[in-house]
Order: structure tokens, then C-alpha cells, then sequence
């Protein structure tokens, strides 16, 4: 016989994610009972997020009973203190389990979606209804859910019971009669007042609805009349909707619940040819609308990123393709996937604008995904890949920029140089003094010299003094003038490192006169100046 697991007890193993899985788990429930309410049945989004909802208990179960403890403290552990670190939606779906007077919740270990769904059912029916009806332990029973089971903790009282219900189960479908488990409730449609509320006068109702059924029924309100401006091609009015929805999705005045109803209705509104008037309002640019479809395509997130991508792909215009790039950065990281995987189009132009956006988001997670444009056989792209890596910085992006100074082509050897000085890259010292040591008698690599040069001064480690002044002390036959352009500049890099050791030798090519004279005084008085 299987034993019970506590999900209080789980939180305290030190090397265990149970708490981080607990808490996805509850959220996702909460997410879906929110769905199921929200959302007519048929639409997508109602099986998405139970789907998930069913995942995350699955990864928490792991083949073994779970039971969760509820009091008015939201869940608590079996002393009845309150879970640490709960998220404000699983303190939500706590209240509703306990207004429905349910005190401990077993989740068996062979937890089927079926029973999910229909026990999220039930949680989603007005609680006075469940009382009247007799309760949820009668409910839940009448449907014939045996994968859950409420205020029992007891695991062979269980399964007594689920052997019990099974065998009236397999009763009932033998004579046919698979109504007797009890038929389903329906929750009592809202009744309107008589006359017809305008879009903003919805908006303003739901703005001051401090109760959560009556807000739902407004929201499905709203919903139906910007469906029907949808149908008409009416699009206009749908932009102060989703205006008003976005502020009462960042409202923290609004209880939790509300504030996911205004979010699952304004991803409604914005669906489908909605979708297309927004970026089509985005892409021309009006200020006045602008940054408020920004804030929504940023609330919609992944919802909304392959379509800004796919737009982005084909736009002509560059003012279009600045305005969704911009979207989908504002986006974040939830914009990451469909990015990378654009990474393969065959189009240059495309995985380079990609790339650049890519290094705005400033993610780490980016870095390892940027390896796929760094041997791109256009340079232009290679060259926007050392401009994000630059942007995203961190020592794997160093890593990476350091791997392209052996690019065939050499300006992008050149960028690569320059961003690891910027970035002030401890890790390119010895590759760049490699480029600088490397044997050129008659200087035919003087630019890349120079940048390698420049590019020690501005990262400041004092390992490459050794190496700049063996240069200023070396003599050269051949290619005179670019062998002492190439002095000048160590000179100057010496003056930024600020290293003493390197003052004999300065002052010895001061007398030299010219620009390296000029080059040695200056680094000397520096190098002194910073000294004292």
C-alpha cells in the first residue's frame, strides 16, 4: 500500500526542488481553474492550461500520493503554519478550496486529466451552489473522480474507497446507465440589466467591481461586444479596451482573480484580426498608440511573438521593421525561441536583424544561442554577432568574441579586437599580445597591431608591459616609419596602464623627438601622475 507524501514535509529537504515544484504546481492549477471559468468550452486555451496544470503535478507526484493541508492561512504545513515562499495565485486557489470546506486535498498518484479537469469543474462552481448540492465530497463522488480525494488523508480509507466507487462505476456502465454518477451543475447565467452597456461604460463597472463572480460576468460582457466589433471590421474602439484592461491587469488594488480575468480578456480581444490592426497601427508609427501597444504585445508575451517575428521577416519598410523589433524587445526573454530559431533562415538580412535584437533582450541565455550566427557566411552578420555578444558582456561572450579573431575576414577580426577592449576582457590579454608579438618584419599588419595595442591600453592589465616595452626597445631596418607608428601606439598604451616598471623604458625613446617622443613624455607624466 502506497504511503502519503507531505507536501510540508517536502519543502524541508535541502537538496530537493519540491518546493520550487510545489509552487509551479499550485499556480498552474490555479491558472487552470481560472481558464475553465473564464473561457467557453471548446477554446484552446481551457485544455493548454490544464494540460499544464496536469504536467506540473505529474513532475511533483513522481509516482507517489501528495496531500496538501488548507486552513485560512492559505496552505499550511501539519503544525498549521503557513507554506513559505507561496505565490500570491496559490494562496487564491487555497481560499477557494476552503470556502468549499475543503481542509486536506490527496492527489493519487495515478492522477488522470479527466479527474482533474472535472474536480477544477466543480471548484469552479459558485461555492453556495456546492453547498446546496451537498457538498464537494458528494460531488466528486457523483462524478466519479477516484484520482482525488477531499479531507481524507488516510490512504487505506482511500482506497476502500476508490475500490468502492470503481465497482459502482463499472456497475453503472455495464446497465447502461453512466447518468447515475449524477448529472453536472451548471453555473446560474448572470442576468443582465435590461438595457445595453457600452465598451467604456463595461470598462467602468469592471474598474469598480470589488466582486469577482459579477467581474467575470462583465468581462464576458466586454468580451462579446468586441467580438461582434470584430466581426464588423470595427477596430478602433478596441484600442481604449485594451488600454482599460492593461491598467487593471497592473491594478493591485484588484484581487488576484480579477486581475487574471482582465488578463485572459484582453488576450481575447486582442486575438485574431485584432492581432494583425494592432501591428498594422504599430508600423505606422502613431505616437498616441504607440507605447500603449507596446505594454500589451509585452503583457501577451509568447502569445504574440512567432506572429512579430514572422511580420518582422517580410517587412519593407524600415521604419516597420524598427517598430517590431522594438516590440520584440520590449517583449524579453519569452521572445528568445522564435528568434533562435530564425537564426537558420536562409535570408542574411533576417538572421542579422534577428542577431540585433537578440543582443538588446541583453540575455545570458543568448550567448550560447548566438554561436549559430558567429560562422554565418555573410560578415555583416558575423559583425552584428560581436556587436550583441559585446552588449551582453559575461565571460562567455568574451569566449566567444575571442574565438572570432581567427575570421578570415579581417574587419571583423578588427571589431572583434575593439569590443574586447571595451569590454575590458581579462581573458583576451594573451591572445592580443599574440597578435602584437606575432612576427610582420615588414609591418603589413600594422592596422590590426595598432587595434590590439589600443585595446591592451583600455583593458589596463599590467601583463602586457613586458611585451610593449620590448617592443619600444626593438630595432627595426625595414618598414621604419610603420614600425615607429606602431611604438607611438604602445607608448600610449603604456601611459593607460599606469605601470612603473615600464618608466626606463619610456623615458629612453623620449629623446627619440618626433610623435614617439611626444608619446613617451606623455605616458611618463601619466604614469607618474597616477603613481602619486
Amino acid at each position: 500500500m502506497p504511503t502519503t507524501k507531505d507536501a510540508s514535509l517536502r519543502l524541508v529537504k535541502p537538496k530537493d526542488d519540491a518546493a520550487h515544484l510545489l509552487g509551479t504546481a499550485l499556480t498552474d492549477l490555479h491558472k487552470a481553474l481560472k481558464a475553465l471559468s473564464f473561457y467557453p468550452a471548446g477554446h484552446p486555451l481551457r485544455g493548454e492550461n490544464l494540460g499544464t496544470a496536469h504536467g506540473s503535478l505529474a513532475r511533483l507526484l513522481a509516482g507517489q500520493e501528495l496531500t496538501l493541508h488548507v486552513s485560512r492561512k492559505g496552505f499550511v504545513n501539519n503544525a498549521g503554519d503557513p507554506l513559505p515562499d507561496v505565490s500570491p495565485m496559490a494562496q487564491s486557489l487555497a481560499r477557494e478550496l476552503f470556502i468549499r470546506r475543503i481542509q486536506h486535498l490527496t492527489f493519487m498518484a495515478d492522477l488522470t486529466d479527466t479527474d482533474l479537469q472535472s474536480f477544477l469543474l466543480l471548484l469552479a462552481l459558485d461555492h453556495q451552489q456546492v453547498h446546496a448540492a451537498g457538498g464537494m465530497e458528494k460531488l466528486m463522488s457523483q462524478r466519479g473522480i477516484t484520482t482525488i480525494w477531499p479531507n481524507e488523508i488516510d490512504l487505506s480509507v482511500i482506497w476502500q474507497k476508490r475500490q468502492e466507487l470503481e465497482a459502482v462505476q463499472e456497475e453503472a456502465e455495464e446497465e447502461g446507465d453512466a447518468g447515475s454518477l449524477g448529472e453536472d451543475l451548471t453555473p446560474p447565467e448572470a442576468q443582465e440589466e435590461a438595457r445595453e452597456y457600452s465598451l467604456n461604460e463595461l470598462l467602468s463597472l469592471m474598474k469598480k467591481e470589488s466582486d469577482d463572480n459579477r467581474y467575470l460576468q462583465l468581462a464576458r460582457t466586454l468580451i462579446g461586444k468586441t467580438e461582434t466589433c470584430k466581426g464588423t471590421g470595427d477596430f478602433a474602439p478596441l484600442l481604449p479596451v485594451m488600454q482599460g484592461l492593461l491598467e487593471q491587469t497592473d491594478d493591485q488594488g484588484k484581487s488576484t482573480i480579477q486581475r487574471e480575468y482582465a488578463s485572459f480578456s484582453l488576450e481575447q480581444v486582442t486575438a485574431g484580426p485584432a492581432t494583425d490592426f494592432l501591428l498594422q497601427q504599430l508600423e505606422q508609427r502613431d505616437p498616441s498608440s504607440s507605447e500603449m501597444i507596446y505594454r500589451v504585445l509585452r503583457q501577451l508575451g509568447t502569445k504574440v511573438v512567432y506572429v512579430l517575428v514572422q511580420r518582422l521577416c517580410i517587412a519593407s519598410s524600415l521604419l516597420a521593421r524598427k517598430a517590431l523589433a522594438t516590440a520584440i524587445v520590449k517583449i524579453g526573454p519569452a521572445a528568445i525561441p522564435p528568434l533562435v530559431a530564425a537564426l537558420q533562415d536562409e535570408r542574411w538580412y533576417v538572421v542579422r536583424n534577428m542577431v540585433a535584437i537578440l543582443g538588446e533582450i541583453c540575455s545570458q541565455e543568448c550567448v550560447g544561442e548566438l554561436q549559430h550566427a558567429v560562422g554565418h557566411a555573410d560578415p555583416r552578420v558575423r559583425k552584428e554577432t560581436i556587436r550583441s555578444l559585446l552588449n551582453i558582456g559575461g565571460k562567455e561572450a568574451e569566449s566567444t568574441i575571442i574565438g572570432m579573431l581567427d575570421d578570415r575576414d579581417i574587419t571583423i577580426v578588427k571589431q572583434a579586437i575593439l569590443s574586447l577592449g571595451l569590454m575590458k576582457s581579462q581573458l583576451a590579454v594573451q591572445p592580443l599580445i599574440g597578435i602584437v608579438a606575432q612576427r610582420d618584419l615588414f609591418m603589413k599588419s600594422l592596422p590590426l597591431k595598432k587595434e590590439a595595442i589600443q585595446a591592451l591600453g583600455r583593458i589596463g592589465d599590467r601583463r602586457a608591459t613586458p611585451y610593449l616595452t620590448g617592443l619600444l626597445q626593438s630595432w627595426h631596418w625595414f618598414a621604419w616609419s610603420r614600425w615607429q607608428e606602431l611604438k607611438t601606439a604602445a607608448a600610449a598604451a603604456l601611459g593607460q596602464l599606469g605601470d612603473e616598471a615600464a618608466i626606463p623604458a619610456l623615458k629612453a625613446r623620449m629623446s627619440a623627438g618626433g610623435g614617439l617622443g611626444r608619446a613617451c613624455g606623455e605616458a611618463v607624466d601619466n604614469i607618474e601622475r597616477l603613481a602619486g
